[in-house]
């Protein structure tokens, strides 16, 4: 039983796939009834049950957005997918078994991509080269962090292999906006820490631009794409420091790859010691970059020329879960202080400077409130609502004359788990 379980789920998925085009049920007992596996299906697992016996085992990616052992891919573009096994052999070395189907709608083997090192750590699909058919990037884990990242295009008569590079991590993006996707590998081990940014041609020929990271950085948090202040696209890489995080950002053009935020002193200049990373904050369709300013966070925006132009201002509770923007509601010479002064309850208040000979006035107070009494404590002594789930209440309570309630509604807003940590 525990063999037959290894060997038909990983291919549920095809089975599932081969099946949706099949008709719909029209009787109680076709309702109630097991699918009948299809015969395309039962020949596939014939085929990698056969690699199976003779002493492989499934190895499934052990990262990256594709994570099955058998994953289903249209690679040459004519329509038809092609059935790729992630297998293991009896030293652990992985490799790929690539299925397609001929005229008559039988698998057979097409080819064997022999791996490296001890998994496959991500796969990734994408047409690099223009011509309609995706190419196969795998990162093969050889050791610790380091990667050996390889490119195949299968859309030919034979396995041909584009590029094998060291690798930390990577991405396939269209980096510098020529309408193709543009494969960006990230290197963290050596003395020399940066960039690559890899193009092909139709042909399959790797053009290739780099630039440096900061200096100092141990790890990265986080790789992604985004648009800047300008409508460029731009990578933001966002790394730790013996100092703190920072974030280097990188745009491309057909003959440069430039960090824009590279100094003299060789880091980026948005160094900062909490873990809080780069968002689009205010929902622009641009990514702000966050600076630390005693209890507030600034978020700046960046253009492709490196110039920051500062879009919002905003208190981050993390232990909470939750953010207020202040810019609109209280001046930035707020004092913010938290407190814990009942079981089940959590408050921060929000004090602004008196005038004159008058003294400092809270303005504002949040609460985070779980218990079984939560919901009758949100809405005493003047409190309200912000947000409610199946365990915890958010709650404000409003004592300046020139705040208001939708004011308050419309500046609090959740943190997402994303921003918390960041982690690839």
């Amino acid at each position: 039983m525990r063999l037959f379980r290894r060997v038909l789920a990983p291919l549920a998925a095809v089975f599932m796939a081969l099946t949706l085009t099949g008709c719909m049920v029209s009787s109680p007992e076709e309702l109630y009834s097991l699918p009948a596996l299809s015969e395309e299906y039962l020949q596939l697992q014939e085929l990698i049950d056969q690699r199976i016996s003779e002493g492989g085992e499934y190895a499934a990616p052990t990262g990256g957005s594709y994570r099955q052992s058998i994953q289903l891919q249209d690679l040459d573009g004519d329509g038809t997918a092609e059935a790729l096994a992630f297998l293991a052999d009896s030293s652990h070395t992985p490799s790929i078994c690539v299925y397609r189907r001929d005229d008559a709608g039988s698998y057979y083997l097409y080819v064997i991509i022999d791996g490296a090192g001890s998994a496959v750590s991500s796969v990734e699909y994408a047409d690099l080269t223009g011509d309609g058919a995706s190419e196969l990037i795998i990162a093969w884990q050889i050791s610790g962090d380091i990667r050996l990242l390889a490119v195949y295009a299968l859309s030919t008569q034979a396995q041909e292999r584009l590029l094998s590079v060291d690798c930390s991590e990577f991405l396939v993006s269209d980096l510098n906006g020529d309408g193709t996707e543009d494969l960006v590998d990230l290197r963290i081990g050596g003395s020399d820490p940066g960039v690559d940014l890899y193009t092909f041609s139709h042909d399959g020929e790797a053009s290739s631009l780099s630039a440096a990271l900061s200096s100092g950085v141990s790890s990265v948090r986080r790789m992604r794409t985004g648009g800047l202040s300008d409508g460029v696209q731009a990578l933001f890489v966002e790394s730790s420091r013996e100092d703190g995080l920072v974030t280097d950002v990188f745009t491309a053009t057909d003959t440069a790859l430039t960090n824009i935020t590279m100094t003299g002193a060789g880091y980026s200049n948005t160094l900062r010691q909490r873990d809080v990373f780069a968002a689009d904050i205010n929902g622009d369709g641009a990514m702000e970059l966050p600076a630390w300013y005693g209890d507030l966070l600034q978020w700046s925006s960046l253009s492709s020329s490196g110039y920051r132009n500062m879009v919002m201002t905003t208190y981050h509770n993390y232990d909470d879960g939750w953010y207020l923007v202040l810019d609109g509601l209280l001046n930035q010479d707020v004092t913010i202080e938290r407190s814990y002064s009942a079981v089940g309850e959590r408050s921060v208040s929000f004090t602004v400077p008196g005038s004159g000979a008058e003294p400092p006035r809270t303005v504002l107070i949040l609460y985070f409130l779980t218990g079984e009494n939560r919901l009758d404590r949100a809405q005493s002594e003047g409190r309200f609502i912000l947000h409610q789930d199946e365990s915890s209440v958010y709650a404000a309570q409003i004592l300046g004359d020139d705040i208001t309630q939708d004011g308050v509604m419309n500046a609090f807003h959740l943190i997402y788990a994303e921003w918390q940590t960041g982690d690839l």
